[in-house]
């Protein structure tokens, strides 16, 4: 056999343990003791202390900064004592050091927050089962982590700060293992190829994947996408049509510069080209109008879940006031401007609104999204859908609380 026969690809093995988990299934045979279900609401009691657990934690992290440096020396320790577990991750770890660092503080400071802190680490468990994360990976990664923090923290490291990060993790672990352990009877991800590649400007495009299988989503939903170009590296993007028949999906992508996913969709993807979908995710979704109408709030390629969400809304028996707020840094980056005031002529209940917050905004709104919508004011008891970049959701999540809009009535994902 040649040496290249013995080669394989991770996903491959993926794809054969998911369908021998469908016949184990199919047999009545129950999952292994470490792939059994535990609820968040057991994991939770079983760490009564995590309160007092948050404040030492907190105080620990102040001997890890910067964190993203400390988790570099997590990945160190871990191919050290486990080198197969290499091929889990991506050639470049910067992006997976960044979002480790990134949930760790989440995990921090939503301790006193479950209901909010344990979907997110569900839906990290999710999309780390689309790398072919088990749960048997979890041990290993706790152990590397916990040699990490002793030795970046040294001698002011106490018993005390080791006891809560031990439990955090285990946390943190369980509910992830137990978000992928209840999703083995659906496939990690189906394969769609790219049938339309557009560059919309110099660092933006818009592409359309048809299917090989129906896939099942809602407006406002988005997709975890990976690329053959660049393995073992997934980036959520979000569809930018409803539902439809004809198995097609639109994704808005922008470049980030940085040489990840993001580019090589813009500009290393072609027609033809496969891509990876995973399950579809988020709760910035349809709900039944409540109130004095709908607010559509979009930021850079955040317009691509707006506008699903605004083809959603025409497709009702009598669509509610709407208004469609679009914001972008310069007036080049609004985009998709014709579709957006077509639909603003169709559509007699839609209101459009465009803001640029640098240089000469012209006709449009002049400030940052966040500003012109707070301008607008006058929100209470209308539904608001967010989408955009974390920083502009959370901020204008906090604004239009203020200004009467009800917490459960403002749906947004922070990806």
């Amino acid at each position: 056999m040649r040496e290249k026969d013995h080669a394989y690809d991770y996903h491959d093995l993926l794809g054969l343990h998911h369908s021998m988990m469908l016949r184990r299934r199919m047999r009545g045979d129950g999952p292994a003791p470490d792939e059994r279900e535990a609820s968040a609401g057991a994991l939770l009691a079983a760490w009564p202390q995590r309160v007092d657990d948050q404040r030492l934690l907190r105080e620990s992290l102040a001997l890890l900064e910067p964190l993203t440096d400390t988790l570099t020396y997590l990945y160190a320790a871990l191919f050290r004592d486990g080198p197969h577990l290499r091929s889990l991750f991506p050639d470049s770890l910067a992006a997976q050091r960044d979002q480790l660092a990134w949930s760790v503080r989440q995990l921090i400071e939503g301790l006193d927050q479950p209901e909010i802190i344990v979907p997110v680490f569900e839906e990290l468990g999710r999309a780390h089962r689309k790398l072919g994360v088990r749960a048997s990976h979890y041990q290993p990664f706790g152990a590397a982590l916990m040699e990490t923090l002793r030795a970046r923290a040294g001698a002011a490291w106490r018993p005390d700060h080791d006891d809560a990060w031990s439990r955090a993790y285990r946390f943190l672990a369980g509910v992830m293992s137990s978000a992928a352990t209840g999703e083995l009877s659906a496939p990690p991800y189906i394969e769609g190829t790219v049938v339309h590649h557009e560059l919309r400007g110099p660092d933006l495009a818009v592409l359309r994947v048809r299917t090989a299988e129906a896939y099942d989503y809602r407006a406002g939903q988005y997709a975890t996408v990976g690329s053959g170009r660049l393995p073992r590296t997934w980036r959520s993007y979000s569809m930018a049509n409803p539902p439809g028949g004809d198995g097609v999906l639109e994704l808005h992508v922008r470049a980030t510069g940085a040489g990840r996913l993001s580019d090589v969709l813009v500009h290393k993807t072609a027609v033809g080209d496969v891509l990876r979908l995973g399950p579809a995710r988020g709760i910035t979704t349809l709900a039944t109008a409540s109130g004095n109408g709908v607010l559509l709030v979009a930021g850079g390629t955040g317009l691509a879940t707006i506008q699903a969400l605004l083809g959603g809304l025409a497709r009702t028996a009598s669509p509610p006031t709407t208004w469609l707020f679009f914001g972008a840094r310069t007036r080049d980056d609004l985009y998709d401007l014709e579709s957006l005031r077509s639909s603003a002529d169709r559509f007699p209940w839609l209101r459009l609104v465009l803001a640029v917050s640098d240089g000469d905004a012209g006709s449009y709104e002049s400030g940052t999204v966040v500003d012109v919508v707070t301008r607008y004011g006058g929100w209470g008891g209308h539904d608001a859908y967010l989408a955009g970049p974390a920083a502009m959701v959370t901020e204008l999540a906090h604004r239009l609380a203020d200004l009467g809009v009800e917490p459960d009535h403002i749906r947004c994902d922070r990806q």
